[in-house]
């Protein structure tokens, strides 16, 4: 089961999943592609994926519309694949 919360986003409410498909858009990584692996809270989500596994504000994401089932916590290399398989 994906755990869900609501989030406030500069872009109005957006619902963050575990499994969601985001582009980092501030820092070191903006621009690249990570999948959200576990929330922290309302404020911080882990994400990994073509970024480095992290700690990310929120308000640093762009969600995409594309929600991958992984399960919580997935390793780096789970995440890897998934990715590959999707062609990013």
């Amino acid at each position: 089961m994906l755990k869900k919360e609501t989030n406030q986003n500069g872009n109005g409410n957006e619902m963050v999943e575990t499994g969601q498909l985001v582009m980092k858009i501030a820092g070191r990584d903006s621009g690249e592609i990570g999948i959200i692996v576990d929330i922290i809270d309302d404020k911080f989500v882990l994400i990994d994926g073509n970024v480095r596994r992290k700690k990310c504000n929120i308000k640093h994401l762009e969600f995409l519309n594309k929600i991958i089932k992984i399960k919580k916590k997935a390793t780096t290399e789970e995440i890897k694949k998934e990715l590959e398989s999707l062609g990013i």
